[in-house]
């Protein structure tokens, strides 16, 4: 059986997510209904006069900081707007173009490990199943493609590893979110893929980004 939403009664589509949605959201529809139960939000009046929408109640908008500029964006009950991490179509562009290649992978893989570290325990997860989430989502990745994303945040030290049990050499990976050092993981990637190696280096050993470079992401 096919399961439901608990704010809304939408059918889950993990499986085989649609533009806007997530495959890792397991137990709401959206990151907007896992907010509006969260925060125990109610439906709201319609706005505008329209005699049609008297008495009749709306889904309220969601306000969340953008994951590139900490500016208000906005969530909506909708299948394309509920799980939307930007303000503005030129924060995601701004963060693309700071990286050549598979920019989407990389955001998936992260998010995901930022969303099971806030609402899944913060389980170890093997590289097999990160490249599952990705894939999913429409970033077709191996798992030897994750073990080398991972290296690079690991060094970043937004992500932490373990020997997996069993391997000499496998790892399993969680999210670290101290490392981010205050910024969203859209902000972070930006910043470490703007900087020189020097300043990158001066970071994890101080823990000061430079300032120019944070500006840059917002």
């Amino acid at each position: 059986m096919a399961q439901k939403c608990p704010v809304c009664s939408r059918t889950l589509n993990n499986h085989n997510p649609q533009k806007g949605e997530v495959a890792w959201e397991t137990v709401y529809c959206s990151h907007y209904c896992r907010l509006y139960d969260e925060r125990g939000l109610t439906k709201v009046p319609f706005k505008g006069g329209n005699k049609h929408h008297n008495n009749k109640l709306c889904w309220p908008k969601i306000n969340i900081p953008c994951d590139m500029c900490d500016n208000e964006a906005n969530l909506k009950h909708d299948i394309e707007k509920g799980n939307s991490k930007y303000c503005s179509r030129k924060c995601w562009a701004d963060l693309k173009k700071s990286q050549k290649r598979k920019i989407h992978r990389t955001i998936n893989a992260l998010h995901y490990l930022e969303h099971s570290y806030k609402y899944e325990g913060n389980r170890w997860l093997e590289p097999s199943a990160i490249a599952e989430m990705c894939s999913v989502q429409g970033s077709s990745c191996g798992r030897s493609s994750i073990g080398l994303m991972m290296k690079r945040w690991r060094e970043a030290g937004i992500v932490e590893a373990k020997v997996r049990s069993g391997s000499s050499n496998g790892f399993e990976y969680r999210f670290r979110p101290e490392g981010l050092r205050g910024m969203k993981v859209s902000q972070f990637v930006h910043f470490w893929n703007t900087t020189s190696y020097a300043e990158r280096m001066a970071f994890v050993k101080e823990g000061t980004p430079n300032k120019v470079a944070i500006a840059q992401t917002s």
